[in-house]
């Protein structure tokens, strides 16, 4: 299958607009693993030596920039008085991708599918978020409208993989297929054809798992 005017599409890691920033989310991430295992809440001090500041002000300021953004709420007075918020817990939810031909997703910021990403081999939770399908292209790999895919971050997507990506600007859940030196995106229901880039594919990540909540 040749790609357009004969060049290959370049491929790269989507980058994502998120609400925090990557030393925030370090921070929140610390937080959360230490409450999941089950350990008391740690000072600031226990911050500075777990993440590797020099100063408890850098993660002061950091754990005052996640109270204000409604991850944790700080009883103050108390050393150990930083208590995680229901908004914590989960992976970010980003929005829906198409399971059919490509189209924009609208964003969701601010929703959290609540999920364990480790649970599903993701080791770095900060790497890990989530999606909901809107279409039936993936049938075949029994992907279904209205299920969320767990997705992360990744450099090397490989062949054969299923990843979300960007392209020609729209976005979309295929499985991706390199051959040959050539890049495009295999749907997995005949009734809907390969994707071959004309002007760019960015991956935003590989899909790891699929959740579905089934209904009574």
């Amino acid at each position: 299958m040749g790609s357009c005017e004969g060049s290959d599409p370049t491929i790269h890691l989507y980058s994502m607009t998120v609400e925090l920033t990557s030393a925030q989310r370090r921070v929140l991430d610390f937080l959360v693993e230490r409450v999941a295992g089950g350990d008391i809440a740690p000072t600031f001090r226990d911050i500075c030596r777990g993440l590797g500041y020099r100063s408890p002000k850098g993660a002061l300021d950091h754990v005052a920039a996640l109270e204000r953004k409604g991850y944790l709420i700080r009883e103050r007075g108390q050393a150990r008085g930083i208590r995680l918020t229901s908004k914590s817990s989960g992976v970010p939810l980003l929005g829906r991708i198409s399971a059919g031909y490509p189209s924009d997703s609208p964003s969701e910021f601010g929703a959290r599918l609540p999920i364990d990403p480790t649970a599903f081999g993701i080791r770095d939770r900060s790497k890990a978020f989530a999606l909901r399908v809107r279409g039936d292209s993936m049938t075949g790999r029994q992907i279904f409208d209205g299920d969320f895919v767990l997705v992360e971050q990744e450099q090397s997507p490989r062949n054969g993989e299923i990843v979300a990506a960007i392209i020609d600007n729209e976005s979309t859940l295929k499985t991706l297929v390199l051959r040959n030196g050539e890049t495009w995106l295999r749907a997995e229901n005949p009734l809907y054809p390969d994707l071959v880039p004309t002007v760019g594919l960015s991956i935003q990540g590989v899909a790891r798992a699929v959740i579905r909540f089934l209904s009574l």
